[in-house]
């Protein structure tokens, strides 16, 4: 089981803490059958389970649920699990349990939705950064992403914009990257060896409408940026910077002035910071990969969009 690095992280705000819980209540209860429970021991416990849950007795519930996976592991009896967990607020074991369900999944959106919670449990922890990356890789594996997990990933996306993010929160997201389902590329490992997943720099450098120029919010964050890229921790690794664009304008200006935009951010880190001169790569994904797609969008959206992404290679 991995370790999940929850100590001394500052707890989520408010409103996030009370989304997530929003979200919990109206979501439909995992698996609510007990379809896919392998064994009969199995199916009658996880039915106990959820009389248990049912009565809000999440302990006895939890219990319960442990003896259905001691009779036989089931994807929805580790779920369920997790759901019992997050309800009693302990988040270390729920984050363990929703790794153990997307790793029984058998289907896409089963993995999907146990990654989604597990982003969930990050959030009601205060890892904001790792949170939106849990929910965006959660709403790109589902076929059919329910609301609610956009919603939330909009919650955690906007939230990121309104306050300066420091260089120490950076290298935080960065080492806890290194544990759990954020360490793995969960969905394409379901039939062999799970692949490591590439880190990604989480932080929120926007740009102005049809400019390369970042915006008011989030253009101070270049410098936090630059430090965790040029400190001492990733003195031997190389960067990819890849810019995008919302989905206005035609498709060949958006690609060009995304590319346009990783360049620019290139040379202001180069600029400042001239231990990264030759270490970092600009790419340009245009329009293609919108956070939030469509063009009927609130300009906060598009805004999102707009945005500069850079992994480590």
């Amino acid at each position: 089981m991995h370790k999940h690095n929850l100590a001394g992280l500052a707890p989520v705000p408010q409103l996030l803490f009370s989304l997530a819980l929003i979200f919990l209540a109206l979501s439909k209860p995992a698996l609510a059958s007990q379809a896919g429970i392998p064994c009969d021991d199995g199916k009658r416990y996880y039915g106990l389970a959820q009389q248990a849950g049912a009565a809000q007795d999440f302990d006895k519930a939890a219990d319960w649920l442990q003896k259905s996976i001691t009779a036989c592991d089931s994807y929805a009896a580790w779920h369920l699990l997790g759901t019992a967990y997050q309800k009693q607020r302990r988040l270390e074991d729920a984050l363990a349990a929703y790794e153990q369900a997307t790793l029984h999944a058998t289907r896409q959106d089963q993995a999907a939705l146990s990654m989604a919670r597990y982003g969930q449990v990050l959030a009601l922890n205060g890892q904001r950064f790792e949170a939106l990356t849990m929910l965006e890789r959660a709403i790109e594996a589902h076929p059919n992403p329910p609301s609610w997990m956009r919603e939330n990933a909009r919650e955690l996306d906007q939230s990121l914009v309104e306050s300066p993010i420091s260089s120490d929160a950076i290298k935080r997201s960065l080492a806890t990257q290194q544990f759990g389902l954020l360490a793995m590329n969960a969905i394409e490992g379901q039939n062999g060896p799970q692949q490591q997943e590439k880190a990604t720099v989480r932080i929120p450098i926007n740009y102005k409408l049809d400019s390369v120029e970042m915006d008011e919010l989030t253009g101070g964050n270049i410098d936090e940026l630059g430090k965790v890229l040029s400190s001492a921790d990733y003195a031997d690794k190389t960067f990819t910077l890849v810019g995008h664009t919302d989905v206005r304008g035609s498709w060949d200006h958006n690609l060009t002035l995304s590319q346009q935009r990783a360049d620019a951010a290139r040379q202001v880190l180069e600029r400042r910071y001239p231990s990264l001169q030759g270490r970092l790569r600009v790419t340009g994904a245009g329009e293609a990969r919108p956070k939030y797609p469509g063009e009927r969008l609130p300009e906060a959206d598009h805004r999102l969009n707009r945005r500069l992404e850079v992994i480590v290679n």
